[in-house]
C-alpha cells in the first residue's frame, strides 16, 4: 500500500496530488484563489515551468498544466511549489516565530530564549555559503539565520554538520503536516511563519548553555559530595554508637524465649540507620508476626508494613529518614557498607528466607513464616 504524499491535503477530487500555487512572470507565487481562471492565470509551475490552466471548481480549486491530458502536476510540482512560497512568505514579511532555544540536564534547565516572534532587516534566498544553499537567510543587524524548509524531507546530517561546522543559527519548519482544510493564503502564511512545527539545527549560544549547565552540574557534584561526607560521617557514629549499646526491648525477650535468637541480632548493611540495636528492631518486627502464626493466623510480613512498625516507634535516625538514591550512591563511594532503612529491612528478611524460617510469596514482595518454626515455636511455649 503505497503511503500517502504529505501534500495529500491539496489533493483534487479523485485523490492526486494538486497544484494549488503558481508562478507569476515577475517570479511571485501565487495561490490559486488569487488568479483569472483557465489559462489567463498567466502562471507556470515552479517545478517545471510548464504552462499553468485554473481549474476553479466548486469543490477544490487547482491548477492544472497546459496541455497534459489528465492535468496531472509534475512529480515535483506541489513541493516545489510549497516550497517557494513558504520562502517568498518569509522574504516579504520578514516575521517569524522562532522556538525556544534550550537545553536539559536532568532537572535542570538553561533557557537562551523562550520562544517569541522577531522581526528581521532582509532576507537572501538560496545564497550559496560555501558548500550548502540555505533556503533563506533572515538578517537582524549582524546576525544571519539560516531557515531551512521540510515538505517531504528534513534537513539530513551531513548539512547539518556543515552548518554546526560554520558555526550558524539555523532552523527548520516542517511543512509537512500543514492542515489540508486551509483555503486561504492568510491561513497557510500562518501556519508559515508562526504555527507549523519548528525546531533548531544549531545555534551559536548553546556553547553558553552547555557552560552553565557544566557549571551547574559541578556544583550540584561538589553539594553532593559534602552532604554525602556529612552522612557518611553520621552513619559510621551511629554504628559504632549501636555496636556498645545493648537495650534488650520486650520483643527481644518474647523471640529468645520462643527459641528463635538465630532470627535476630543480624548486622545487616544499613543498621546503622537505626537508633536501637539490630536484635531490637527485628525482634519488635517479628514478634508480633510469630504471636499471631502461633494462634493459627496466616500473615504475610512485607517491608513496607515492617518499616512502618520501626519508624512509628522513632527507632528511624532522623539524618537517613529520607535519603535519595543519589545520596546513597555517593555515601557507598569510598566502600562505606551503606544501605536505606528499608533496604536493611529487605535484607534480613531475605536473610530469614535463605535460613528457612520465612517463605517468600510468589511475588517476592512479603513474606509468611515457615510453618515448620511455627510448630517449633508451639512445641517451646508448650514445654514452658
Amino acid at each position: 500500500m503505497t503511503e500517502p504524499s504529505p501534500l495529500s491535503g491539496f489533493a483534487c477530487r479523485d485523490g492526486r496530488e494538486s497544484l494549488v500555487f503558481g508562478e507569476r512572470p515577475d517570479g511571485s507565487i501565487a495561490y490559486i484563489s488569487e488568479v483569472a481562471r483557465g489559462i489567463a492565470c498567466e502562471c507556470r509551475c515552479p517545478a517545471c515551468g510548464t504552462p499553468l490552466v485554473a481549474r476553479k471548481r466548486e469543490v477544490k480549486h487547482h491548477f492544472g498544466h497546459y496541455g497534459a491530458a489528465d492535468e496531472r502536476p509534475c512529480k515535483t510540482g506541489p513541493e516545489t511549489a510549497l516550497h517557494k512560497f513558504a520562502k517568498d512568505i518569509l522574504a516579504r514579511r520578514l516575521q517569524l516565530f522562532l522556538p525556544t532555544l534550550d537545553l536539559f540536564n536532568g532537572k535542570d534547565r538553561w533557557v537562551g530564549f523562550e520562544g517569541r516572534t522577531y522581526e528581521f532587516d532582509a532576507a537572501v534566498l538560496e545564497d550559496r555559503l560555501g558548500s550548502i544553499v540555505p533556503d533563506v537567510i533572515v538578517r537582524k543587524g549582524d546576525r544571519d539565520l539560516l531557515v531551512e524548509f521540510a515538505v517531504t524531507h528534513e534537513c539530513g546530517p551531513e548539512k547539518i554538520n556543515q552548518i554546526k561546522g560554520m558555526d550558524l543559527s539555523a532552523i527548520e519548519i516542517d511543512l509537512s503536516g500543514i492542515d489540508p482544510e486551509i483555503e486561504s493564503r492568510e491561513g497557510l502564511e500562518r501556519a508559515i511563519l508562526d504555527t507549523a512545527p519548528r525546531k533548531w539545527l544549531h545555534n551559536p549560544k548553546l556553547r553558553d548553555g552547555h557552560a552553565a549547565l557544566d557549571a551547574l552540574r559541578n556544583q550540584r557534584a561538589g553539594q553532593l559530595d559534602r552532604r554525602a561526607a556529612a552522612l557518611r560521617a553520621a552513619y559510621r557514629d551511629s554504628c559504632s554508637h549501636i555496636s556498645r549499646t545493648v537495650f534488650a526491648y520486650p520483643a527481644v525477650a518474647r523471640i529468645t524465649d520462643d527459641h528463635l535468637t538465630r532470627a535476630i541480632g543480624i548486622m545487616v548493611p544499613g543498621y546503622g540507620c537505626f537508633t536501637v540495636p539490630p536484635q531490637d528492631w527485628q525482634a519488635t518486627i517479628l514478634a508480633d508476626m510469630v504471636d499471631l502464626a502461633v494462634n493459627g493466623k496466616r500473615v504475610f510480613a512485607s517491608v513496607k508494613a515492617a518499616l512502618r512498625k520501626v519508624r512509628d516507634r522513632g527507632w528511624i535516625h532522623h539524618r537517613f529518614s529520607k535519603i535519595t538514591d543519589e545520596e546513597v550512591d555517593a555515601i557507598r563511594q569510598d566502600g562505606t557498607d551503606f544501605a536505606t532503612p528499608s533496604d536493611a529491612i529487605q535484607a534480613w528478611i531475605v536473610t530469614l528466607a535463605k535460613a528457612g524460617i520465612l517463605i517468600p510469596s510468589s511475588d517476592g514482595q512479603q513474606w509468611i513464616l515457615n510453618r515448620l518454626i511455627v510448630g517449633e515455636v508451639r512445641n517451646a511455649r508448650q514445654r514452658r
